[in-house]
């Protein structure tokens, strides 16, 4: 607060976070796994987005800037902390988690998070993930347990072409994905302008990978397959 009395606007520091935060439903609780310095949870309520918001991580550090952060802008009263693993602990029940943030992991690990929470599928949350790798193992996982992906959002930042995932549990429900759209995505903007590049990326990996196959003389049938299939996507 300063000396008139008024809190700081937090501003995101880059549209990573941006993009997820967008994502978030208006009205619900949402529940920032990983928080690191609390800036989603905080913008969020600052915004008028939520009125009230979970934040969590597995390290006392980020957490108790979380809350130096949440005293600074002036929400502390309406962020819950907690010192978990996951969604391990938040007590979602008790705080009515209706969306659920997880952002700056790896997608296996955001798929084991997943994974291990009932209360996700019972409630049906909006899951909003940005997985910095493994992005196929995210979305196939994520398939596998009965949620849809019902879109895919492309960020940049530091240089670096992302991508922001909104799901949600819809028992019954089955789609069938491509390796290529397990690996680059499928609901998202094609005309979106970084999506070139986005799916450039992955291009790139993939002859790197069937180079490297080659000349090792092993077999490259399914990495071509791939590289084929993503050609078309484009």
């Amino acid at each position: 607060m300063n000396e008139n009395g008024v809190f700081p606007v937090l501003s995101l520091p880059d549209d990573r976070l941006k993009t997820a935060a967008s994502l978030v439903r208006p009205g619900g609780v949402t529940v920032d796994v990983g928080t690191d310095h609390g800036y989603i949870p905080i913008w969020l309520l600052q915004q008028g987005i939520c009125s009230f918001a979970v934040a969590s991580d597995i390290n006392k550090g980020p957490l108790d800037r979380a809350r130096e952060n949440s005293i600074k802008y002036g929400v502390a009263d309406r962020l819950a902390l907690y010192l978990c693993d996951g969604l391990d602990g938040v007590e979602p029940e008790k705080n009515g988690v209706t969306d659920v943030c997880i952002c700056g992991m790896g997608g296996e690990l955001i798929a084991a998070i997943v994974t291990r929470s009932a209360y996700v599928k019972e409630k049906k949350c909006s899951l909003i993930l940005q997985p910095m790798s493994s992005g196929y193992e995210l979305r196939k996982s994520l398939l596998e347990d009965g949620f849809l992906i019902r879109e895919e959002v492309l960020c940049q930042a530091a240089g670096r072409v992302y991508s922001c995932i909104r799901a949600e549990y819809a028992a019954g429900e089955k789609v069938v994905y491509t390796e290529g759209e397990l690996l680059a995505g499928r609901e998202m903007d094609r005309q979106d302008p970084l999506y070139p590049a986005w799916m450039e990326r992955h291009k790139k990996a993939l002859t790197k990978q069937i180079r490297g196959r080659e000349a090792g003389g092993l077999d490259t049938a399914y990495e071509k397959a791939l590289l084929a299939q993503l050609e078309r996507m484009v």
